[in-house]
């Protein structure tokens, strides 16, 4: 038989009070517990939905900076033959050293000459590339090779020529000159005059 919430209350040990109001406790919790979870997956959803509505979106940063390309040499603006009254059998020979200063590399390095006047024919210009000497003084100069062997008026007809790649930031290289007079009765009583130009370019 059934029994009254009244013999309940007034059972002697409290047993079934005490299972009644652990019933309800943990009815509560569970139901506080899914409360605090639907509130945990609301708040992610509406996170997830803010991000997907901003127009920022994710931001990656960029900076970009361009590289040099320099080419000096040592002649300090001053010319690297000056020559008068020239003769058969007397060559004269100067240097030059060339210093790529760019931060780009590597890079390719060319040459060419520009000339006028009618003794152009008649002079015999030799280059070298190597290491060490410097303007105006070949002392310590070695060479590593030939880059040119003829008349001045063939150099400058020649056009560009290739003298390697640079692969360092800082990185040297000499060059030895030297004009030669033939030695013909024509070449006499004429005159030249001449420009070294040296170029770099990205490989």
């Amino acid at each position: 038989m059934a029994r009254s919430l009244l013999d309940l209350h007034e059972a002697d040990d409290g047993t079934e009070i005490d299972d009644r109001e652990n019933r309800v406790g943990r009815v509560a919790a569970a139901a506080l517990a899914a409360a605090v979870s639907a509130l945990i997956i609301g708040s992610l959803v509406v996170t997830f939905s803010d991000r997907a509505l901003s127009p920022d979106g994710t931001v990656a940063a960029a900076t970009v900076t361009s590289g040099t390309i320099s080419l000096v040499d040592d002649d300090q603006g001053r010319s690297l033959f000056d020559l008068a009254d020239m003769a058969p059998g007397r060559p004269v020979v100067h240097c030059i050293e060339l210093v790529y200063d760019g931060t780009i590399v590597p890079v390719d390095l060319a040459m060419r000459a520009e000339a006028a006047g009618d003794l152009t024919r008649f002079l015999d210009v030799s280059v070298e590339d190597g290491k060490g000497g410097g303007f105006g003084d070949c002392t310590g100069f070695e060479p590593q090779g030939q880059v040119y062997d003829g008349t001045l008026a063939q150099l400058a007809a020649s056009g560009w020529l290739d003298l390697g790649t640079l692969v360092n930031a800082g990185q040297r290289t000499s060059y030895r000159i030297s004009f030669e007079l033939q030695d013909r009765q024509e070449a006499l009583g004429r005159a030249a005059n001449a420009s070294f130009i040296w170029e770099v370019t990205p490989t």
